[in-house]
């Protein structure tokens, strides 16, 4: 979520290989979206051309409420009322934008590195609370993200499963 003249707008960018991921979100924020568009970029020390696609949404006062939630100043923050939040469908959808799967386990990682220690424990209690998933924070060099061990892998694959858009079934068990 960024400032965007008076407003905020929500702001998305992913690689081709979840083009399928940004246009359903592009629908599922109708009204609220513009057209998805390809952004290509080449590296400098490559010359290889890299491809994204990007959408945002209108900036409207709507987003401020939630930016206003989410974000403190700059600093993205767990709101305080996150247990009403989070459901089933915003868990799976926070998992396709921003979470994978170990390679090595049957493991699943949210990527959380904005979060302070404190916000982890937040986190921790209210999955553990609304969903009874375990979770442990993992650290990656300085930043930290939320791991789902293989303890709460089946209860967490199949919460998001229903949610999960086909093209990104290879995150899920």
């Amino acid at each position: 979520m960024e400032k965007n003249g008076k407003h905020t707008r929500l702001r998305v960018d992913h690689y081709n290989k979840h083009k399928k991921y940004v246009f359903w979100l592009a629908k599922e924020l109708i009204p609220f979206s513009l057209k998805p568009r390809a952004i290509n970029e080449t590296d400098k020390r490559s010359g290889k051309v890299y491809s994204r696609w990007h959408i945002s949404t209108k900036s409207l006062q709507l987003f401020d409420e939630f930016r206003a939630l989410f974000y403190r100043g700059r600093i993205k923050i767990v709101p305080r009322n996150l247990e009403a939040l989070i459901t089933p469908l915003s868990l799976a959808i926070w998992y396709m934008d921003d979470g994978f799967r170990r390679k090595d386990s049957k493991g699943f990682y949210l990527c959380t590195s904005s979060y302070t220690q404190e916000e982890h424990k937040v986190l921790q209690e209210v999955l553990f609370k609304r969903f009874m998933i375990l979770t442990k924070v993992h650290h990656q060099r300085e930043y930290l993200r939320m791991f789902i061990p293989s303890a709460s892998a089946n209860t967490f694959n199949g919460l998001i499963k229903p949610y999960v858009l086909p093209d990104l079934n290879y995150k899920l068990l």
